[in-house]
Parts: structure tokens; C-alpha cells; sequence
């Protein structure tokens, strides 16, 4: 027995009733933001158009959805045609529908991104891109604000303001066509590019303390203080403490990749840390003599030490894959947060 809907209808019957022009459809189309990493910093590739709209302006490679084709097929074919680039791994980066995003009419976009090798193919511009160019592309927090600084064949910033948890709204486009500094924030996000917003530490410092006070237990203490790091802290990989024992740091409760277990006093940032019981900010860690490399994905990083009275008795270690991650801001919140934790060691 066939089903029937509401108005008495088989799926046969309905189907042969249905209009498509009866209901406005959107176009699709999908834009890829494809990085790399040179001595400069990383870059972004961006071609010029060459069409109307934003004639001339700067864009991420991209175009429309043919019939019959999957985007993440678009994304393939419209690179390759833009800029010669083919055979890279495309990572969805989410879907932009944000009305009146293109000037042409209702259209939506699938947002791919790729981090090219260092050995990577370098583009060549065909299709309507008149030219390639990459970019350097940083971003930063100021004043509640995303902005994106972008230094290539010219210069620019973008400004965007958090729209939700996981969006963006457009501030100034920078000149950039379309919505793509909307999309190329998401790209950064999901490629763990971003610079991530600056910390709460009124609030991160009160959940340790509501957490540890009256707890008798040091290393229990510990293990939660780096697992609130590890939840509230964002752009970063690894969140843990290393102990003195014996006139070295010894690895202790952490979240994060396993780690070397022993660290001199005479090596790595750890070690400056605790010898000098000093803060160690460092925007890149490649360029600290004597730097630890116990995870190569980390760029910077910063160490705290902790005490029992005058004595250096551990030390808080954060590591980021982001250069230039940690601010003044974050040394003075992460110095209250050994402040608190001290107290229960």
C-alpha cells in the first residue's frame, strides 16, 4: 500500500505535481584559502579578479557549483582553474549563507582549506583571476575586535567582531571581496591559525580557587588546575607543570602530548624559568638558545614558577603552535593563577 500525504497523495503523484520554479533556489559556490609557511611568517593565497563584482579586488580562488558536482569536486576544479594548483588536501571549513553576501544575488559558499608544503607548487593565475599573490596573514584582539593583517603585493587589514561561538560578523572587509574575511577567519580557526580571544582570568582565576582551596591533596590540585588551562585557554597544546626534584624538573600532572620527563636547570625555557625565577614570555621558541623541542608543533610559549615560600619548588608550563600567542596580559593572569595554586601545593 502506498503512503499518502496530508493531501491524499502518493510520492508518484506529488513528484509529478512539483514545480522547482515554484521556489526561489540559491547558487553555490565554494572558496578554498590555501597557506603556507615561508621565513617571513605564513601566507595566504589570494588571486585579483578579473570579473565584476568587486572588479580588481582581492578574493580567495573560488566559483560555482555545476550540476552534478559535489562541492568539495568545485573546490578542486575551481583551484586548479584559478591558479594551476591541483591534488591538495581540502579541509571543510563550514558554510557561509549570511544574506546579501554577494552582490549577483542569493548565494552560498562551502569554505576548504590546505596548508601547502614546504616544497609546495607555486600558482599560476588562469580562469578570471588576473593575477596570484601571497599575502602574509596575521591576526590579533584590539579592542574586541578581530583584526587580520594582510602584506603582500599591497596592504590591508580586516575587522571583524564575534557573532556567536562559532562565527564572525564584518566590521571592514579591508577591501577584500565578498564575505571572504569572514571565511578566511573560520580558515584560520579550524587550521589552528587564529590567535585565539584573550583570556578571562577574573573568571579563570576564580574557578581554580573555588577549585583547590581547602583541598589538601598537591598533586590532585595540580592535575585540575592544567585541565582548567587545557578547557579555558584557546591556541595552545599542551598545559602542565614540571616539579623540582633533586635539582631538576621532573614532569607532572599535564594535559596535552606526552612530554620529556626530565628538564635541566641549564636548558629550555623551563629551565631559564626556574633558575632565574623569572616569567620566560616567548613569542617563538626557536629562537630561545637552548629551547626543548619535546613537541615540534609548538611556536611560543610561556613558564611560571611556582614556590613553597622563597623557594622555586615547580614551574606552570604553556606551549602554543601560534608565534606570538602569548601577551603581557596572559603573564600577568597565568602569575595570579600560580599565586592561587601555591597556596595549595
Amino acid at each position: 500500500m502506498e503512503l499518502r500525504d496530508k493531501n491524499g497523495l502518493t510520492e508518484r503523484e506529488f513528484l509529478a505535481a512539483y514545480r522547482p520554479g515554484d521556489y526561489p533556489r540559491p547558487s553555490v559556490t565554494a572558496d578554498m584559502a590555501v597557506f603556507r609557511e615561508r621565513e617571513r611568517g605564513r601566507e595566504l593565497l589570494l588571486i585579483r579578479r578579473g570579473g565584476h563584482p568587486f572588479l580588481g579586488k582581492w578574493a580567495l580562488p573560488g566559483g560555482f557549483s555545476e550540476p552534478g558536482e559535489t562541492l568539495d569536486k568545485t573546490a578542486e576544479r575551481e583551484l586548479q582553474e584559478e591558479t594551476g594548483l591541483a591534488g591538495l588536501p581540502l579541509t571543510p571549513v563550514g558554510f557561509f549563507s549570511q544574506p546579501g553576501r554577494d552582490k549577483r544575488g542569493w548565494t552560498m559558499s562551502e569554505g576548504f582549506a590546505t596548508i601547502l608544503g614546504a616544497d609546495g607548487p607555486e600558482p599560476v593565475a588562469g580562469d578570471d583571476a588576473r593575477e596570484t599573490g601571497w599575502f602574509t596573514v596575521d591576526s590579533r584582539w584590539e579592542d574586541g575586535l578581530l583584526v587580520l593583517s594582510f602584506d603582500g603585493p599591497e596592504r590591508f587589514e580586516a575587522k571583524l567582531v564575534r557573532d556567536g561561538a562559532h562565527a564572525f560578523s564584518i566590521r571592514d572587509t579591508g577591501g577584500l571581496a565578498f564575505d571572504h574575511a569572514h571565511i578566511i577567519a573560520k580558515a584560520m580557526a579550524k587550521m589552528g591559525l587564529l590567535q585565539p580571544e584573550p583570556a578571562d582570568y577574573e573568571t579563570l582565576n576564580a574557578q581554580l580557587r573555588s577549585l583547590v582551596e581547602g583541598v589538601p591533596h598537591a598533586l590532585a590540585n595540580l592535575s585540575n588546575a592544567a585541565a582548567l588551562l587545557w578547557e579555558a585557554l584557546g591556541g595552545i597544546n599542551w598545559a602542565g607543570f614540571y616539579l623540582m626534584k633533586e635539582g631538576m624538573l621532573v614532569l607532572g600532572p599535564f594535559m596535552g602530548k606526552p612530554a620529556c620527563i626530565e628538564i635541566p636547570l641549564t636548558k629550555g625555557v623551563c629551565g631559564a624559568a626556574a633558575r632565574l625565577d623569572e616569567t620566560q614570555l616567548v613569542p617563538d621558541v626557536h629562537a630561545f638558545p637552548g629551547h626543548i623541542a619535546c613537541d615540534s608543533a609548538s611556536r611560543s610559549e610561556i613558564v611560571v614558577p611556582l614556590h613553597r615560600g622563597e623557594k622555586v619548588v615547580g614551574v606552570l608550563d604553556i606551549d602554543s603552535p601560534l608565534l606570538h600567542r602569548f601577551t603581557e596580559a596572559d603573564r600577568v593572569g597565568l602569575e595570579a593563577f600560580a599565586r592561587i595554586l601555591e597556596k595549595a601545593l
